[in-house]
């Protein structure tokens, strides 16, 4: 009867680390895309703030002519 129930908490154990890495590699999945998102949007601000800056250059040397 111990055996029984040793049996039948092994497949629960490995269901668990199988869930747990599941779950992991989901987190890591899920960090990778957070983090390109974030990348691009961080490049796509500084390129505005770049663009945005150089008319206001272009204005500024206008206006000194």
């Amino acid at each position: 009867m111990a055996d029984e129930k040793n049996m039948e908490q092994k497949p629960k154990v490995k269901q668990d680390q199988d869930h747990e890495q599941l779950e992991d590699e989901d987190l890591d999945e899920l960090m990778v895309r957070t983090a390109r998102s974030q990348i691009r949007s961080d490049y796509r601000r500084s390129l505005g703030c770049e663009n945005s800056r150089r008319c206001m250059d272009l204005h500024k040397n206008k206006k000194d002519d």
